[in-house]
């Protein structure tokens, strides 16, 4: 978990000395909006997104989340998450993908303290009628375009996986011919959660083309369904699952 030294440190616990970008976990977040979708994909481009010690899902599921999200020491911000689900030691995992979001603090502090792959861009998510849609851009290009019916209630029972997120950290070197300072499987689970006004529907996905966001490379075979609902839960810091430099 957290540093203790870190805790009790005056000095910054990130960059900008002078003003840190983001401060230390764990980070509050309440009345969150969110737009789930799952699909299905191919089972080889999952082998090949998902990295070993990680077993790929045989069911070859994928899920595009939507986020308008309101944290503590962040504020509001969109959220576009393409992500999996795999097993680790035959344990059930999430494991994220791809990531794309409008808020700078967000982005630093998701990538340095976990890991996880996330770039700048612009997202829209609006309720109209009886359809919630959203559109993620970055780069003058549509990336995702993903809408859900608001057909009937459900439970949250009916959100099935797991409070558990991988990623991998990857952070280079300074020097280009040498190997990266950081290469593992980070681990953290999301705590404290509360689900409030499920549905659930049809839903439609596309992908858009672009030649610096490749997410078109991922089929998508059969869109299963969605939900759409409000949520509170925790992030916290987390463990080191797997090292890729070799120190485990």
């Amino acid at each position: 978990m957290a540093n203790k030294r870190a805790r009790s440190s005056n000095r910054s616990y990130s960059t900008p000395e002078l003003s840190g970008l983001y401060g230390i976990p764990p980070f509050e977040y309440r009345d969150s909006t969110m737009l789930l979708v799952q699909f299905q994909t191919d089972a080889k481009t999952l082998r090949r997104l998902v990295p070993a010690p990680l077993t790929p899902n045989r069911d070859q599921n994928m899920f595009v989340s939507i986020g308008d999200f309101m944290c503590s020491g962040i504020g509001r911000y969109h959220e576009a998450h393409i992500f999996t689900h795999a097993s680790y030691k035959r344990r059930l995992v999430n494991y994220s993908l791809y990531l794309i979001l409008d808020n700078d603090v967000a982005i630093g502090a998701g990538r340095e303290i976990w890991g996880f792959p996330k770039k700048l861009g612009r997202l829209s998510m609006t309720l109209r009628d009886d359809v919630v849609s959203a559109t993620v851009e970055r780069g003058g290009r549509n990336l995702i375009d993903v809408a859900m019916q608001l057909s009937a209630f459900a439970v949250p029972g009916e959100l099935s996986g797991t409070a558990e997120w991988v990623t991998r950290k990857r952070v280079p070197s300074v020097s280009a011919n040498a190997p990266p300072e950081v290469d593992q499987l980070t681990s953290t689970k999301l705590t404290n959660t509360a689900l409030r006004e499920v549905h659930k529907g049809p839903a439609s996905l596309k992908f858009g083309e672009s030649p610096s966001d490749r997410i078109a490379e991922i089929p998508v075979k059969k869109v299963v369904g969605g939900f759409y609902y409000r949520t509170d839960f925790t992030l916290d810091d987390g463990e080191v699952l797997h090292n890729y430099l070799g120190d485990d």
